[in-house]
């Protein structure tokens, strides 16, 4: 089966649910190597993911 280009990456557990975000590699790259974000990222474009349950 083909795996789609797109989609959402999580791990969750009973209390904490995990979402991994992909980074193009002028942004992933110096974020591993150097721990940090580079200048290039910015944090305006950040998408926060919420609970949709009560």
């Amino acid at each position: 089966m083909d795996q789609p280009q797109r989609g959402i990456r999580a791990a969750y557990g009973d209390s904490t649910i995990t979402v991994y975000q992909a980074y193009s590699p002028e942004i992933g790259l110096p974020a591993v190597r150097e721990g940090r974000f580079p200048a290039v990222w910015k944090r305006d474009r950040m998408t926060w993911t919420t609970k949709a349950w009560s």
